[in-house]
């Protein structure tokens, strides 16, 4: 007699990109990876995937593609991170989920689903807030920001400090209620293993990489291609992604190399309308006064949104990537790059370790130190062999992190404990 399939219920926070248009969402280019591994697993026998979307819909709207049953939950009018309890339980009616697997920790919704559904439940680690913490004001000096004399300063760090207070530190109570409401938990790198353990000590964890995008694996860096002494970095979008850090950097570097120039993914800051508020208050326009004052206007260029192809390609033509956050669990767009061969410095911080060796696949340095990072990217635009040689070690390593097989098989694997550990009742 053959074994009913195992349903797994995925959780995610997002409208993936392979079904927003059939459920009238804009497709970003955000969530493939989450793609990705589910529809390799829902190709594997014995495998019954769903998914459900926290979605901008009226109401709830379930369809079948490619073998995955897709479920867009409305987002709560009064809490767009959160849905209603009557779509939660439809959902886990209508599914009956073996496994429920929420992916990310901090939201409403996740611990909704959560504490509504009393089988097996899987946690995955995204990045972890209470890790984050520390870090979420960048290392900005909040203190002279205050007593400036400059009443845009004064603005900014209040706006900066009231975000925190207000909206980023009630996330981090939620944050431990969510971990603690499962026996498992999946992860990638040590730092994410270190602050499970900190949050739920009694949870097992489970290790499994991720599955990058397809436009990464198909693009090699070569020299002869790129824009001489130009930086890519993925994210301005927070004082914690350390873009002021890259941009003191940029300053010092920019004596020695003339023509430098610092590619940063996103829109730039002095798109955002007139009228906002945040035009005037804010990270974003703490850069644009720094980026002013460094005299740096010609020498940064805000990409605007990137598909993963203009990602792609934007990273081929860059001498150097830099992941200048003050804090990551595992960067997607560093494995991107590595995967790339792209030469890369990336902060010592988080669960970067976890993804390269110093002086062997990228060049690390203190996440608030802009001389080093300077000094960094000086060795890579002095230095073709270097460039050359920590490129072909970090495809290496990144091809065998993000090996597809290896991590379904990884996936498949985790599922496979948590049911030996609490079998299903026939």
């Amino acid at each position: 007699m053959n074994k009913p399939p195992l349903k797994i219920l995925w959780l995610v926070n997002i409208v993936l990109p392979a079904v927003a248009e059939d459920f009238g969402c804009e497709r970003t280019p955000f969530g493939g990876w989450l793609t990705l591994m589910t529809e390799r697993l829902s190709k594997l026998p014995g495998y019954d995937i769903g998914i459900a979307m926290r979605a901008p819909v009226a109401k709830l709207e379930s369809r079948e593609k490619d073998g995955i049953r897709y479920y867009a939950v409305p987002q709560s009018s009064t809490d767009r991170f959160d849905i209603s309890q009557q779509d939660c339980d439809a959902v886990l009616a209508g599914f009956c989920p073996d496994i429920l697997h929420a992916e990310g920790s901090e939201m409403a919704y996740t611990r909704r689903f959560l504490r509504s559904w009393d089988g097996l439940k899987l946690l995955s680690l995204q990045g972890v807030i209470n890790g984050y913490e520390a870090y979420e004001l960048g290392r900005l000096p909040i203190g002279a920001m205050l007593v400036s004399l400059d009443p845009r300063e004064v603005l900014t760090a209040l706006a900066l400090l009231f975000r925190k207070r207000f909206q980023f530190n009630p996330r981090l109570a939620l944050e431990k209620q969510t971990l603690g409401m499962v026996d498992h938990i999946m992860g990638r790198t040590q730092w994410d293993r270190a602050h499970a353990y900190a949050l739920n000590p009694h949870a097992s964890y489970h290790h499994c990489g991720r599955i990058l995008r397809k436009e990464f694996h198909q693009r090699l860096w070569t020299r002869s291609d790129v824009e001489d002494h130009s930086i890519f970095i993925g994210s301005a979008g927070s004082a914690r992604k350390g873009a002021h850090i890259a941009l003191r950097a940029l300053a010092q570097l920019r004596e020695s190399f003339p023509g430098t120039r610092l590619y940063i993914a996103g829109d730039s800051p002095a798109s955002v309308p007139r009228w906002s508020a945040k035009r005037y208050v804010g990270y974003p326009a703490y850069l644009t006064r720094l980026i002013e004052q460094l005299d740096l206007t010609e020498h940064v260029i805000f990409t605007g949104l990137l598909s993963a192809a203009e990602m792609a390609q934007r990273m081929q033509r860059s001498h150097v990537f830099n992941l200048p956050s003050l804090i990551e669990n595992s960067p997607n767009t560093l494995g991107e790059a590595m995967l790339m061969g792209v030469p890369s410095i990336a902060a010592y911080a988080g669960g970067v370790t976890s993804m390269a060796a110093d002086e062997e696949e990228v060049l690390l340095y203190r996440a608030d130190d802009p001389a080093l990072l300077a000094w960094q990217v000086k060795r890579l635009f002095d230095d073709d062999a270097l460039c050359a040689r920590l490129s072909a070690a970090a495809r290496a390593r990144a091809n065998r992190t993000h090996d597809a097989n290896k991590n379904v098989t990884a996936q498949v694997a985790v599922y496979e404990q948590i049911i030996s550990d609490c079998p299903r009742v026939p």
